[in-house]
């Protein structure tokens, strides 16, 4: 965006720089942000969804702030339709939540989640994640998963200091 006054709250595009480090390294965001983007935001991401999503899974983690996820289809005719489906476990007992409307989901500050596994595609969809922090944090319980069961996933450690 041009430089103005209020331009820097605005961001449609990751420097170079910024494309290096953390998530910006993933190009499957459409946005991405967090305090050392924009100063004073928390994380926040955005990406398109597809089937290329099927061949990954995050494993099961916390995070020590609030979460936000949502899961937004594009059907102009239907938007609660999201066009695939989505599974999210949920608690030590992991229990397991089909997906397959428009739907928002709340994370508490460490709250075991996930594994999240997108498992049928019929379109893209959109696909939000909001963490209550500057920066991002997360512990992962891969463990969780027997080892055999583990191809794909996604495990991430993060303190807060270099996501």
């Amino acid at each position: 965006m041009a430089e103005s006054k209020y331009g820097k709250y605005f961001l449609n595009e990751l420097s170079p720089e910024q494309r290096e480090k953390g998530f910006g390294k993933n190009p499957r965001f459409s946005v991405w942000t967090d305090n050392d983007i924009i100063q004073g935001s928390n994380c926040f991401s955005v990406m398109v969804m597809d089937e290329k999503s099927l061949s990954v899974f995050h494993g099961p983690h916390t995070h020590k702030d609030p979460e936000v996820l949502v899961a937004i289809g594009m059907n102009p005719e239907d938007p609660m339709d999201l066009g695939a489906e989505l599974e999210m476990c949920m608690g030590k007992e992991m229990e397991v939540h089909k997906i397959t409307r428009t739907t928002l989901v709340y994370i508490p500050a460490n709250f075991l989640h996930a594994p999240f596994r997108v498992t049928r595609v019929d379109r893209p969809f959109i696909f939000i994640q909001s963490q209550y922090a500057g920066k991002m944090t997360e512990t992962s319980y891969a463990k969780l998963i027997p080892e055999e069961e583990r191809e794909g996933m996604i495990v991430l450690n993060l303190d807060g200091d270099d996501s």
